[in-house]
């Protein structure tokens, strides 16, 4: 049997989150089975004329959506329209995609795709743009190109968090590259971990809930460039560390400078050792932080660095 070309999809009525989703699935992932779904433009029609069917329409390149009574309609079946969808094109165990599905059954079952009750929330959520979309234009791909790129943004963010990132963590631990370690900090233990890494997404995935829950990360660059976050309602003390660095900066500078570590404790960045900002309000040590601009890299090796977080942080200040 020949494969058609898909070239349409038809769907019932205007497009709310739900259909868009179920949309923005078929043509990302549904390529494989439909070939040129990932093209195919968008008509509405409440319903298929006489003779014809969900699968009569599939046979000449046509996917119906929520209409016809297919496979890929809805009503009647308990489950949302993207939901059949992931099934059909073989992405429903995809971690990436459960909120955009957890929203869109929550606005389509329950109508409430934006739950606060502010109405600046709900204005500006994405239930209530597409609905504002839907009042302006009358184009279904026009409102596709607006929101298909905030999906895609989602997505590729999501498949970091659930599936590249712990496979990155995974990878510099069987190198060496990576350490987790504890220390006690007024009696409570703090988790640890630092890295040689340059992706910039790795220290918020360390510390999230669906990472390893770091309460201090600490990156190195390939650059040399080094920045100590902390998880801010943990409230770690860094007062010590940034002391222990700062010292340890001006040693390896060759500066014969005596400052008490009173004075090396003060936020902000010190000019005799600009190399590392101490950031009260993220409550972290930056060298460079995520940009370096006019600042050197530290000459503090990521040995010592560690070995001054676990001498330091068990140190805290009334």
């Amino acid at each position: 049997m020949t494969v058609p070309n898909y070239y349409k999809i038809i769907i019932p009525s205007s497009l709310h989150p739900d259909t868009i989703l179920g949309i923005f699935l078929l043509k990302k992932f549904g390529s494989t089975k439909y070939p040129g779904i990932e093209n195919a433009e968008i008509e509405i029609r409440q319903a298929l004329q006489e003779g014809e069917t969900s699968d009569s329409l599939k046979e000449k390149g046509i996917i119906c959506l929520d209409v016809g009574g297919g496979d890929l309609d809805h009503h009647q079946k308990g489950k949302i329209l993207s939901e059949l969808v992931s099934l059909d094109v073989g992405v429903m165990e995809d971690p990436a995609i459960l909120k955009l599905l957890a929203y869109a059954e929550r606005d389509d079952k329950h109508g409430v795709g934006t739950i606060s009750t502010d109405q600046l929330d709900r204005t500006f959520g994405l239930s209530g743009l597409i609905s504002s979309l839907n009042k302006t234009t009358e184009s279904p791909a026009r409102i596709l190109d607006i929101v298909f790129p905030l999906l895609e943004a989602h997505y590729l963010e999501e498949r970091k968090r659930t599936s590249e990132l712990p496979q990155e963590f995974e990878k510099y631990l069987r190198a060496g590259k990576a350490e987790i370690f504890e220390v006690k900090q007024r009696g409570k233990k703090l988790k640890i971990v630092a890295l040689e890494s340059d992706n910039v997404s790795m220290p918020g995935w360390l510390k999230s809930s669906i990472g390893l829950k770091a309460d201090v990360v600490c990156q190195r660059k390939t650059s040399g460039y080094t920045n100590i976050l902390t998880k801010q309602f943990k409230r770690v003390d860094l007062r010590w560390l940034a002391a222990y660095l700062r010292d340890e900066e001006l040693q390896l500078k060759g500066k014969n400078i005596e400052y008490p570590p009173i004075e090396l404790m003060k936020p902000g960045k010190l000019e005799s050792v600009s190399e590392w900002y101490y950031d009260r309000a993220t409550n972290s040590l930056l060298n460079g932080g995520a940009n370096p601009k006019g600042v050197e890299p530290t000459k503090i090796s990521i040995t010592r660095i560690k070995e001054a977080m676990r001498e330091a942080l068990p140190r805290y200040m009334a």
